[in-house]
């Protein structure tokens, strides 16, 4: 695929564009923004963002390096440590949604009180404090169209390689998550025999079983009886055994502390109850960038293990985007939420470079479910 570019006009040549042009390879165009390429490539295959986001992380970085904020940020980025890069590309992130989304502004500004310190700390730093959220604000519209031109320009044409193969892993992911949730099901499905406390209780054999078990004092004395005399050579006088029976006091006490301990265990096995509510994670995902299920199964799965119940997202149209999700922990993993939610009840994760905020899910008796 070649580009072509009129050249500059000359007094020794025809200035009509149409009879002299220069072409512009496909590798010479990906040679000629190779810093691009690597930036964009640390940020999708080493930092597994989103890609769709990376390049809108890219545009906006090469918007600020056209209005002469930063000379050469990218790259700087470039031979920056990965947790740097992710860091500017989270507060990117901040600035996109403000860019695409007005609410999201006032939004940031009720929360943070216009704190460019808090929200973008590093681009203001790279930037010599030229780059704030007021700036941003202000000049939305002229920024957003830069964006969308570096990125028809500039990325989809840089990256589409990189793009074709970012794809394809995904895809590899995905089939590769559906595949374990298969199995899953299957060995589920399948009759279990991890034994009970019930089924222990009911294994424990009886009072009159371990009765049976326990070897009677006549039988000692006899086989002591029967060494001795093969010691000496005496002829066995052999009884017949009679049979030991506990008092009944001892009886009492015995079934009493069996009945004792089936109360505790009852006791315990419903104090471990807890209702879905009360381990029910609520998220929020930000407009325009549109979160799965899966990346949510696959995110949290990896991040915390198999503590995931259901998840179940926000019924919308078919072309519309899920805003909310509910994710409901297992019965055994309840305690997880608290790692989740943190003590304070809010927390923030990037799943593929995109923010998904959580918090614990308060049921709204006047209102149903998601």
């Amino acid at each position: 695929m070649a580009y072509s570019s009129s050249l500059f006009p000359s007094p020794f040549f025809s200035t009509d564009s149409s009879l002299f042009e220069v072409e512009v390879t496909r590798d010479e165009f990906h040679s000629f923004h190779k810093i691009d390429r690597d930036l964009f490539t640390r940020l999708v295959f080493v930092l597994k963002r989103d890609m769709n986001q990376s390049s809108q992380v890219i545009a906006f970085l090469l918007v600020v390096e056209q209005l002469g904020f930063a000379r050469n940020l990218v790259a700087c980025l470039v031979s920056s440590q990965d947790m740097l890069i992710d860091a500017v590309a989270n507060e990117v992130g901040v600035c996109l949604s403000i860019l695409y989304n007005q609410n999201y502004s006032s939004f940031v500004l009720l929360n943070h009180n216009n704190n460019d310190e808090v929200v973008i700390p590093f681009l203001k730093g790279v930037t010599n404090s030229n780059l704030t959220l007021s700036y941003i604000i202000q000049y939305r519209d002229t920024i957003l169209v830069r964006v969308t031109k570096n990125l028809n320009d500039v990325c989809n044409r840089a990256f589409d390689d990189i793009y074709e193969k970012g794809y394809k892993e995904q895809w590899l992911a995905l089939e590769r998550a559906k595949v374990i949730e298969e199995m899953k099901k299957i060995r589920l499905g399948a009759p279990q025999q991890t034994p009970t406390r019930f089924s222990v209780q009911h294994q424990t054999p009886s009072w009159r079983n371990v009765q049976q078990q326990i070897p009677r004092r006549s039988n000692v004395q006899q086989r002591t009886s029967i060494r001795s005399s093969v010691r000496r050579s005496t002829p066995l006088n052999v009884s017949a055994p009679q049979e030991w029976v506990p008092s009944p006091a001892v009886e009492e006490k015995a079934k009493a502390a069996v009945t004792e301990t089936k109360g505790a265990d009852n006791k315990e096995d419903e104090e471990e109850v807890t209702p879905a509510d009360d381990r029910t994670v609520f998220l929020t995902f930000s407009k325009g960038y549109p979160i799965s299920e899966s990346e949510v199964r696959v995110h949290f799965t990896r991040k915390f293990g198999e503590v995931i119940e259901s998840i179940v997202m926000q019924e919308v149209q078919e072309n519309e985007q899920p805003l909310f999700a509910r994710m409901v922990l297992k019965m055994e993993y309840a305690s997880k939420i608290e790692e989740i939610v943190t003590p304070m009840n809010k927390n923030k994760f990037t799943i593929d470079g995109k923010h998904v905020c959580v918090r614990k899910f308060f049921p709204d008796p006047s209102s149903s479910h998601v």
